[in-house]
């Protein structure tokens, strides 16, 4: 049996194994109450206070939850096994509407940039843990910290977001004369 390839996309209904499913040392809201977050579409037809009840319990949960951004993540890169249910306080129809706000914002390969910079960033994570900085390197971090405040926290571009924000920016050049 081959192995499967983890640099490309699933096919199916399979997870997208760029992305594990999040876990957490302790058990999770949604592992000790599953039922809190089942949730369909049609749920909202029947009993809407009751639902909205069950639905702000369920955000609640997963206001507390310390893998709620992983999940979230999870949730929206993998649409064929979250189509029914709650996952980081979010329905089926907000996951989509955040799937298409990301596909606008990335471009629709937007699952692979995704993949791209949670690699990076794991990337840089192991390279800081393998290289530590010196003693008067953290000295010199921490003196500019004191002087200069925090770091930006925004994130660099990566060369094929640049090239796509570029061809768009092109595009709608193109039609604006």
């Amino acid at each position: 049996m081959s192995r499967p390839n983890l640099n490309q996309p699933p096919s199916g209904d399979a997870p997208d194994p760029r992305f594990p499913i999040p876990h957490s040392p302790t058990p999770t809201a949604c592992q000790r109450n599953p039922r809190l977050f089942d949730f369909a579409n049609g749920d909202r037809t029947h009993d809407r206070a009751a639902t909205e009840k069950r639905l702000e319990h369920a955000r609640k949960a997963c206001s507390r939850c310390p893998i709620a951004t992983d999940c979230l993540q999870w949730a929206l890169v993998n649409k064929p096994l979250t189509r029914l249910g709650i996952f980081a306080a979010t329905t089926p129809g907000q996951r989509t509407e955040l799937r298409k706000r990301l596909a606008d914002r990335l471009g629709p390969d937007w699952i692979d940039v995704l993949a791209e910079q949670d690699q990076t960033r794991r990337a840089r994570a192991a390279a800081a843990r393998n290289h530590p900085l010196t003693v008067s390197q953290t000295r010199v971090v921490r003196l500019d910290r004191d002087v200069n405040g925090p770091m930006p926290t925004h994130r660099l571009l990566t060369p094929a977001q640049q090239q796509r924000n570029l061809t768009r920016l092109a595009a709608s050049l193109k039609t604006a004369s």
